[in-house]
């Protein structure tokens, strides 16, 4: 695609957010989503303050809004939203309380650039009480009327931060009529002490004048009558305009209050909002199960929204419905019927608003259930009736463009109606859990590669010999069981695991007619044999093994060490050898001596068994071993025969 140069994209999102903004609170069932998408805008694109737009998208964007909305003065409607900062801006507007109708006026000059970056504005004061705002419109743009339209909606919006009465505003000259610039002519009426303060800037003085020239020609009239009456004029009219003052005083006062009041409940919900972020982020990368992760996000969600009641449904694997999979907030009998009941996506006719909220990609907003009811079937009336909901939000959870799920909350008892921010922090959360679940997935399908890639590489050795296939599974089985009665935990089991599926990979460099002899090993040949411990640390040090799994090839390797020294391939003795090694040599023991080899049969399990505690000490691990027998002697068959051991027996 070709780069736009600056000029190419002269809007900010800002512009087009206090449209979508202004949409969804006016006109609440317009579809966003299609909008944007007739207009080839992002919802990312518009959250972004720093993108820009081109005149192309802006103008595709306004026709459509228009078509949807039917509101043929959308541009000047927006522009007076958009000017009385009614969301996000409320730091703004607390300062520009302080200001006054024509200090913010002289602020429009530098805050336009951050708009737009094809207009320059001039702005002179005409009066206290008028202004004059020139536009000069870059050549390079090809701007629309409607912008035109946009801007006077703006600047006759900034008077009515201070005054609720509309101003006049004038436009005298416009590009769009033949002018050279776009000019306005701002007035609105001053504040009732201002005009008193005016008044009595102009009455005091002249009651003093008459006083004196009366006090020449009558004074003994002047000092009885008129002084007496125009003193208690002057203080009359004074306290009046005093009153005005402190009376608009208060009111600035107690708007500056509100304002403060609502910057304060705004820091509160932007840090409530990072602490979702946080929890919900921690979440995700504690490497949890879906169930799980849904659940921390479900436990989120009540701890920080306001909200009686939450649920979250996924998707099925066939996408033919939708199913609960956690929620707070029902009773047991809720909970069974939200258990049982599954959301059906395949019908092409519903209007139940889970499913249209999954299918559309887009939230909703109810306040009462009654205004819906006529659009939703007999069933999704019943079962809203059976849970009690009276007001709810629900929002898509999506993943890679994908709806996955949703997520909704609702108030039983709590009479506060829900606004638009609840949407936002809904939306918020349901977007986490849309990457949570994205990231599960891959980890997911991620661990069942890992898990088949090691499976393979286990099976490799076996094949070569069919006699000894199903030894490493064995192997790990046994492993698995001892390190669970020893308190692994989950990770430090995988590590085992694999270690133990991988600790005769070595044997691939060993030759068939050694490694496959019917008869007793020579000793050069039992050398040879040796050689695969140190060869399975050497290969699998090749593979990328990360974190934990990064001492796989040292465990595997160290299979055949002794506790007393004298193993291979290094002599370690004790506590030198790895706690998993020593585990994986006491079931490799076991596992080989109970199994058919080419050299002799299996043992039965009770001389097996005898052979294994012989073992312990010198060869293998006494706890190990200890734990070992424990589980043998609850899972072994006891009908083998019982017979004693002749002779110890070398392992390959």
């Amino acid at each position: 695609m070709k780069e736009l140069k600056d000029f190419e994209r002269p809007y900010s999102s800002r512009i087009i957010d206090a449209y979508v903004k202004l949409i969804k609170k006016q006109y609440p069932t317009v579809d966003i989503i299609d909008l944007l998408n007739y207009s080839e805008m992002e919802l990312y694109q518009i959250a972004d303050q720093a993108y820009w737009f081109s005149q192309r998208q802006v103008d595709l964007f306004y026709e459509r809004a228009v078509q949807l909305t039917g509101q043929k003065n959308l541009a000047r409607e927006t522009g007076k939203f958009f000017a009385t900062f009614q969301e996000g801006n409320l730091l703004k507007k607390y300062f520009l309380s302080l200001l006054g109708p024509l200090g913010a006026f002289e602020k429009v000059e530098y805050v336009s650039k951050s708009f737009t970056n094809y207009t320059e504005y001039k702005v002179k004061a005409l009066s206290r009480s008028s202004v004059e705002v020139s536009v000069h419109v870059n050549g390079n743009v090809d701007e629309k009327k409607y912008q035109c339209e946009n801007r006077i909606g703006m600047l006759e919006a900034v008077p009515m931060l201070f005054n609720s009465k509309l101003p006049e505003i004038h436009h005298p000259e416009c590009v769009f009529n033949g002018g050279k610039v776009c000019r306005y002519i701002i007035s609105w009426e001053n504040s009732p002490s201002v005009t008193a303060k005016r008044v009595e800037a102009f009455t005091i003085p002249s009651i003093g004048l008459v006083n004196l020239i009366s006090a020449i020609l009558a004074p003994a009239l002047t000092a009885n009558y008129i002084f007496p009456i125009s003193a208690f004029i002057s203080i009359g009219f004074y306290a009046l305009v005093k009153r005005k003052q402190v009376r608009e005083l208060s009111n600035k006062v107690k708007a500056a209050q509100r304002t403060t009041d609502e910057l304060i409940h705004q820091i509160d919900l932007n840090h409530n909002n990072t602490k979702i972020s946080q929890e919900l982020g921690a979440a995700v990368n504690e490497k949890l199960s879906i169930d799980a992760l849904l659940q921390k996000a479900i436990e989120i969600t009540e701890k920080r929204l306001e909200f009686d009641r939450g649920l979250i449904l996924l998707a099925n694997k066939d996408k033919t419905a939708l199913e609960f999979k956690s929620g707070y907030g029902y009773h047991a009998g809720y909970q069974e019927l939200l258990n049982t009941t599954a959301f059906n996506l395949e019908n092409p006719q519903s209007k139940g608003i889970f499913v249209v909220c999954f299918k559309e990609q887009r939230p909703f907003l109810i306040n009462d259930v009654e205004d819906i009811k006529k659009d939703l079937s007999l069933r999704s009336i019943a079962f809203t009736k059976s849970l009690g909901s009276k007001s709810f939000i629900c929002c898509p959870i999506i993943s890679d463009g994908e709806t996955i799920g949703i997520i909704s909350v609702d108030n039983l008892h709590s009479q506060r109606p829900l606004i638009q921010s609840d949407i936002s922090q809904l939306m918020a959360i349901a977007s986490v859990i849309g990457i949570g679940i994205k990231k599960v997935r891959l980890l997911q399908a991620r661990e069942l590669q890992f898990q088949s890639i090691i499976k393979v590489l286990a099976s490799s050795i076996d094949a070569r010999d069919p006699l000894t296939s199903g030894h490493s599974e064995k192997v790990a089985e046994y492993s698995d069981e001892i390190a669970k009665r020893m308190g692994f935990s989950d990770q430090e089991r995988a590590v085992l695991k694999i270690a133990a599926l991988l600790h005769d990979y070595g044997k691939i460099g060993v030759p068939d007619h050694i490694l496959k002899k019917n008869g007793q090993l020579t000793l050069d040949e039992f050398e040879i044999i040796k050689t695969h411990a140190e060869k399975t640390s050497s290969i699998l040090n090749q593979i990328n093994f990360e974190d934990d799994f990064s001492h796989i090839p040292s465990i595997a390797g160290s299979h055949h060490e002794r506790v007393d020294g004298n193993g291979y391939p290094q002599g370690l003795k004790g506590e030198e050898i790895p706690l998993e090694s020593k585990i994986i040599a006491t079931a490799d023991f076991y596992e080989a001596i109970t199994s058919q080899r080419h050299y002799r049969s299996p043992m039965p399990n009770l001389e097996a068994y005898t052979i294994l505690r012989q073992e312990s000490g010198a060869h293998l691990d006494p706890k190990i071993v200890k734990i070992f027998c424990e589980y043998l002697r609850e899972n072994w068959d006891e009908s083998q025969e019982r017979e004693k051991p002749k002779k110890k027996l070398t392992l390959r």
